[in-house]
């Protein structure tokens, strides 16, 4: 499995919705959206802005549940 379905996969668990997808960028919930940028390795970004990098995708669908 790649990085981007096994964002997918997580963020299905946490039941975030993907709004769009275009290449390495899904866009969920309230403006947030994420790129692949490896395997294990995104970028979470919010209205324009970088937030985090992040290595672990119950932590980063956590957040985005969170803060959402």
């Amino acid at each position: 499995m790649n990085g981007t379905e096994s964002l997918l996969e997580m963020m299905k668990q946490f039941n975030l919705p993907v709004l769009s997808q275009h290449g390495k960028h899904i866009e969920t919930q309230n403006g947030y959206v994420i790129e692949v940028e490896g395997p294990d390795l995104y970028k979470l970004i919010h209205l324009g802005d970088v937030i985090a990098p992040f290595d672990d995708l119950e932590e980063l669908c956590g957040f985005i549940k969170t803060y959402s």
